[in-house]
């Protein structure tokens, strides 16, 4: 993955992560990039999606509640970009619930939840968290199993 992976201010990075890509802010990058969101920032993260089409390589949002903006959902159906909808089974706050409601508003969407993780996933489960997003990162169209495990990560 050559591509700078812009993360929004909300968005933590677990070590992992951070030890294998470059990660550079979105006023600094011109070229194609990938972007990650956490929670809060999700929205953010979408309507930069909208605003740069053809930029934007992939979009990871962490941890996320669909936006309350109605007119905002509403070009979702715009949005053409891979995206990866990552969750914690014991996040509380972005419950699994959260992550398949993001299946009927942006159809192409994976949803991967990561098994014993709250809402800072990054932190709970840093290894985990770096693998999955790293996975579908380095080949969205390709993202249904993980090489390396060899296990679904899609629901």
């Amino acid at each position: 993955m050559s591509r700078a992976l812009v993360v929004l201010p909300h968005a933590r990075v677990s070590a992992p992560l951070a030890e294998r890509v470059q990660i550079q802010r979105a006023t600094e990058v011109s070229e194609s990039f990938d972007l990650l969101a956490h929670a809060e920032a999700a929205e953010s993260a979408l309507r930069l999606a909208l605003e740069r089409p053809g930029v934007l390589h992939a979009l990871v949002l962490a941890a996320a509640a669909p936006p309350g903006d109605a007119a905002l959902v509403a070009r979702f159906a715009a949005l053409n970009v891979p995206t990866l909808a990552l969750f914690g089974t014991r996040d509380r706050q972005a419950p699994p619930e959260t992550g398949r409601r993001w299946r009927t508003l942006l159809p192409g969407c994976h949803i991967v939840f990561l098994y014993d993780a709250g809402h800072d996933l990054a932190a709970d489960r840093p290894q985990g968290f770096a693998d999955v997003v790293l996975d579908f990162l380095s080949d969205p169209a390709a993202f249904l199993v993980n090489r390396r495990e060899g296990t679904v990560q899609r629901e």
